[in-house]
């Protein structure tokens, strides 16, 4: 399975990280920015596969959405809902050229839609790593409990 990208934008840092942190794999990679107009500025190092995007008042609008490139609006997206906008109506942003738009009320929701879109085989089992300096047999010994 090849590694994904997942672009997360939102102005809040602490909902950000928190994001982020929740919907880290081992097969995503997960970027986060301020603004859905940060995720393109340099389009040509990082080609994204999903977007999560989180609406504010005055600093992340739908507007700003509408403002994106046409050929970036091929990549799905996933709309978080809170308090501040708790409703919106996907018909509009599929008729201005979003292909693959969903709306999402909580984080275990993005996580699933997520999941659905870049990997609906499943996640491919977590690869072991051995520990980096073998610990002798002496010193296992030594570090074991005693009994007396």
């Amino acid at each position: 399975m090849n590694y994904k990208t997942v672009f997360i934008a939102d102005p809040v840092r602490s909902e950000r990280i928190r994001l982020a942190k929740f919907l880290s794999e081992e097969i995503i990679t997960v970027i986060t920015f301020l603004s859905i107009n940060d995720c393109f500025k340099r389009p040509d190092l990082i080609n994204c596969d999903l977007i999560v995007f989180v609406p504010r008042k005055d600093k992340n609008e739908i507007k700003h959405l509408l403002n994106i490139k046409k050929r970036y609006r091929k990549i799905p997206i996933i709309i978080l809902l809170h308090d501040e906008f708790s409703d919106l109506n996907l018909l509009e942003i599929s008729e201005n050229g979003f292909a693959f738009p969903y709306k999402a009320l909580t984080i275990e929701k993005v996580r699933e839609i997520m999941l659905g879109q870049l990997a609906p085989q499943g996640l491919p089992p977590r690869t072991q790593v051995p520990h980096p300096v073998p610990i002798a047999d002496e010193v296992q010994a030594a570090l074991s409990p005693r009994s007396e």
